[in-house]
């Protein structure tokens, strides 16, 4: 190899090294991670072997050092929010699981689960460890609100559940 050729070769590997390392630094911050753009994550609700994705209502999430995401209903109630969804049909007292999907790593703190039968009529629901819970026992149909709370802030997801 002549003296110009070994010049060439340091300056190739030098610059491969330089841009590895940039690249680094960007996937540590979260802006080059491939879950930048989901956040906060998603919800899935699973009972009786079939998935369906839950609806964001407000949350607050932050995902990296410096990048957060708001988002707040105004005016809107859950129990509103929730009659606009696509049903979900259950039978009485049926298991459910939430599960989340498309998300950067998060300490879960707490999962609260309300089924609304009306406007002003709630009913809580004790969520399991394992993050089940089960559905009302009386047919109707009712509005699901789960509320989540995590190291990275909170977050609301709603569904209409039909209970026949």
């Amino acid at each position: 190899m002549d003296k110009l050729s070994k010049i060439l070769f340091g300056a190739v590997i030098t610059v491969f090294i330089i841009l590895t390392i940039i690249v680094i630094i960007f996937q540590q911050d979260g802006l080059l991670s491939e879950d930048y753009s989901t956040f906060p994550p998603e919800a899935k609700l699973i009972t009786n072997n079939k998935e369906y994705i839950l609806d964001l209502g407000a949350y607050k999430w932050e995902v990296g050092n410096s990048v957060s995401e708001n988002k707040m209903e105004e005016n809107i109630s859950v129990y509103t929010l929730g009659q606009n969804k696509n049903p979900i049909e259950v039978n009485k007292k049926q298991m459910a699981k939430l599960q989340f999907i498309k998300h950067q790593e998060f300490k879960l703190e707490q999962i609260i689960a309300y089924l609304w039968r009306d406007e002003n009529q709630k009913e809580e629901s004790k969520v399991e460890r394992n993050h089940t819970f089960i559905l009302p026992n009386n047919p109707g149909n009712y509005v699901l609100e789960l509320n989540i709370k995590s190291n990275r802030g909170h977050v609301q997801y709603v569904g209409k559940i039909v209970v026949k």
